[in-house]
């Protein structure tokens, strides 16, 4: 039964589930988006680490390690202030 005061209240009812929809399946892009770019940024610096490792000849992985916790700690940063972007996205609505 419609409400006589507002008679496009189950038309907002209804978009309003489709924002709270887009806005999940937006949060769900973002944050797989930010897994990806971490995994990518430690991958390619390990691999990027056992290469100059090689090519340099080095006995030990000192620099495949080196740089692979290198590339960790450039993600780990990443994440953090894509997060506190996102955070305050978040406050400003």
């Amino acid at each position: 039964m419609m409400n006589s005061e507002d008679p496009d209240l189950h038309k907002k009812e209804i978009s309003g589930g489709k924002h709270l929809l887009n806005t999940g399946f937006r949060q769900y892009g973002i944050y797989s988006g930010i897994v990806f770019q971490m995994l990518a940024t430690m991958g390619l610096g390990f691999w990027g680490g056992k290469k100059i490792n090689d090519l340099l000849e080095v006995s030990s992985n000192l620099l495949t390690v080196g740089i692979g916790f290198l590339a960790m700690a450039l993600a780990l940063y990443n994440l953090i202030t894509q997060l506190n972007k996102i955070q305050k996205n978040e406050n400003k609505q």
